[in-house]
């Protein structure tokens, strides 16, 4: 054979072992990646690591320390107080109390409950909150002595000598706002933008988180609103967009950013509580997101 027929016969050879052992290659190097990702995957599972099963969820909140609200015994429901950290013996002896007409008019009525410890008085005294049930028949003769006649007819919701006008919160429009004792066209705004932003109120409570809305304009406001928790606009955590989070009050963006992720690598929520199971938000912001979420 002529030195050109050697080298034309020696990469024909060499083509041969290439298409021979390209497919196993192709194999090693596929199998080194899923080994890889899988790895990965792993990895980042590993961070979300799981609360204790025992227990319900409400009592596993109760036992961190950034569960304290404010609260009014007269009207905390029995599920608040066990998130409170009150045992549900002692959280039942409270209701049970106010059905058999018991009232609370001071912080220091809530210390005679059977079974309630100095040292939970004292982690729970600085919260607690009594408003007034009832609105005595003159609380808006300062209002009355101070309002002209012109300004009367401005708020023609406004009931002289009746009480306060009633409104549901989550479905009062400008004009049914600034007809309430305590809000004028600013303050009206504000609150139906912070209702936007919510999604609706479940608690005439959040309105102390309105822009300006101090405690002594939130006492003024509370008789006069009731609240429909079937107008909240809920998101489902398994079928959500980022925007539909990302101005939500009650989520930072880095808790937002962890609920992706997570999604992104799991792939949905078996249900809303997965939330705090895996550390994705805080007790605090858990409880506080709550009621306008689901994970149909």
């Amino acid at each position: 054979m002529s030195k050109g027929q050697q080298c034309g016969s020696l990469v024909i050879v060499c083509l041969i072992f290439g298409a021979v052992a390209m497919p196993r290659t192709v194999a090693y190097l596929r199998a080194q990646r899923q080994t890889s990702d899988f790895a990965k995957m792993a990895e980042i599972k590993s961070k979300y690591s799981v609360l204790p099963e025992s227990g319900t969820i409400k009592k596993r909140i109760a036992n961190q320390l950034d569960t304290i609200f404010r609260f009014d015994p007269n009207t905390v429901t029995f599920d608040e107080l066990v998130l409170l950290g009150l045992p549900e013996k002692t959280a039942t002896a409270i209701v049970n109390y106010r059905k058999a007409g018991g009232k609370f008019r001071k912080p220091d009525d809530f210390a005679r409950i059977r079974d309630i410890s100095d040292s939970v008085y004292n982690r729970l005294s600085p919260y607690i909150n009594i408003v007034q049930a009832e609105q005595p028949k003159n609380a808006y003769s300062k209002f009355d002595s101070k309002t002209t006649k012109k300004e009367k007819q401005a708020k023609p919701g406004w009931q002289e000598r009746k009480g306060a006008v009633i409104v549901e919160l989550n479905t009062a429009d400008s004009a049914q706002l600034v007809a309430l004792y305590g809000i004028g066209p600013v303050t009206a705004r504000r609150i139906l933008s912070y209702r936007r932003q919510l999604g609706g109120f479940y608690s005439v409570e959040q309105l102390r988180e309105v822009q300006n809305i101090n405690e002594e304009t939130y006492q003024k406001l509370y008789p006069q609103f009731t609240v429909d928790t079937s107008k909240i606009k809920r998101i489902n955590i398994n079928d959500f967009k980022y925007s539909d989070l990302k101005r939500h009050p009650y989520v930072t963006t880095a808790q937002l950013n962890s609920i992706m992720n997570y999604k992104k690598l799991m792939g949905r929520f078996n249900a809303v509580d997965d939330l705090l199971k895996y550390h994705l938000l805080d007790t605090l912001s858990f409880e506080k997101i709550l009621p306008y979420l689901d994970a149909r």
